[in-house]
Formats: structure tokens, sequence, C-alpha cells
């Protein structure tokens, strides 16, 4: 793990509940428009903030996603006529969001340098209302995408060895999940946005396997109304 971005995202972290903590004490003491109060005090703002926080961390997706909940839940305060029950008119936006993400990151996949690669190298599996079993075998692997709607599955890569690199794996968890399976020696670092679901690292420690520390596994992405796992043989 790199101790500098680490310390980084704490700072980003203390700097954003600083301005929550202030703009929180000036409404308290009356120093802000009764009219703006009213709208930072509501609970929709609870995800406007969680999107703010992931866009600082130039999590796109989540960002997106988080942003557009809170601002549909907001409506009504800016549109008379719009009352709650007719917020869930506009819930195919949200498949529209996730729609226009896949096709803007579909390339991110395959980089240039990526192009020339073995097929081994990289893993592309889509699980949607349905699931399977993936055994990845490479004496390189670098990475690629998860993908599970509606459905799951596994992903076992406890046959590979990662690149001197290390690998970056993009998951998107939607309605859905997988269970990625990857040796007990790998170290592994999530950075995975959780929106009413999760990703968790279930994978068993021992003292005799330590962790090798020289490459990394970097498993980010979204998990919306879904979860995945990690775990170890």
């Amino acid at each position: 793990m790199n101790p500098e971005r680490n310390h980084n995202k704490r700072g980003l972290l203390g700097t954003f509940l600083i301005i929550i903590g202030v703009i929180l004490l000036l409404g308290n003491l009356g120093y802000l428009p009764y009219q703006l109060t009213d709208i930072l005090f509501r609970w929709p703002m609870i995800f406007v903030a969680i999107g703010i926080y992931n866009l600082l961390k130039k999590q796109y997706t989540g960002a997106i996603i988080t942003l557009a909940i809170g601002g549909l839940y907001l409506l009504p305060h800016f549109i008379d006529d719009l009352s709650y029950r007719d917020i869930f008119k506009f819930w195919p936006v949200f498949l529209i969001l996730i729609g226009v993400t896949f096709y803007f990151k579909r390339r991110e996949l395959m980089p240039a340098n990526q192009r020339g690669a073995r097929v081994d190298e990289y893993i592309d599996e889509m699980d949607i209302f349905g699931g399977g079993v993936t055994q990845v075998e490479s004496h390189n692997f670098k990475g690629g995408r998860v993908t599970a709607i509606f459905g799951g599955g596994e992903v076992y890569l406890d046959r590979c060895q990662l690149s001197p690199d290390g690998a970056v794996l993009d998951v998107a968890m939607i309605f859905g999940g997988s269970k990625i399976m990857v040796p007990r020696d790998w170290n592994v670092k999530t950075e995975v946005v959780s929106i009413f679901g999760g990703f968790a690292d279930k994978r068993n420690f021992f003292a005799d396997t330590p962790p090798e520390t020289s490459r990394t596994l970097v498993i980010k992405g979204l998990a919306l109304f879904g979860g995945g796992e990690i775990r170890s043989l």
C-alpha cells in the first residue's frame, strides 16, 4: 500500500468533514438563509455528499449514481407540482446512467499498451441473469473486468501469477454479485464504491503465508444493490 496515497485520502476525508461541519455550524447559528439550510439539512443531501466525496476521489461511476439519487429526491423542493410519488417515474434514469457509464468505459479495458498482450493476461467476464465458474490461468495476469447484473459467478485466480506491475480488476455488481478467488499470499487492495451493497475481503490469513507486497491486485468499481467478496482456498 502506498503510504503517501493513503495520507492523501485521509486528508481529503478530513477536509470534506471540516467543510460539512462548518456548514452545519453556520446553519445552527443562523448565519445561513433558511431556504438554504432547509435544503442542506434534508436526508437526500446524504447522497449528494457521498457523490461529491466520490467525485473528489475520481470514482466517477459511484459519484454520478449517488448524485442522481440525491438530485431526484430533491426535485420536489424545487418543483411545486412534483411529488415523491412522481419521482418513481424517473427510475429508468438509473438504467440510462449505468448504460452511459458502461458505454464510455468500454475502451478502458484494453488501453493502447494492451493491444499486443496475450489473451490470458486480461479477462472480461459478464454474468447477466445467470452465472458461471471461470478458471483463469496466467503467468502474467494484468487484470480486466468482471460484471454481474441480476446474476453472479465465481472467478478463480488461484492459478495465476501477477504481472511485475500488478493488476487492476474493474468490477460492476448491479443487483448481483461475484466471488473472486485469489491466492492466499496476494496483496489485494479494494477501491469499490458500495451503494446499498457491499464488497468484502473474506480471505483466510495465516502467519506462514505473508502477503506479496511487491505486487498488488487493485479491485475497483461499483456495487449497486449487489456485492461481491474476495476469498482464498
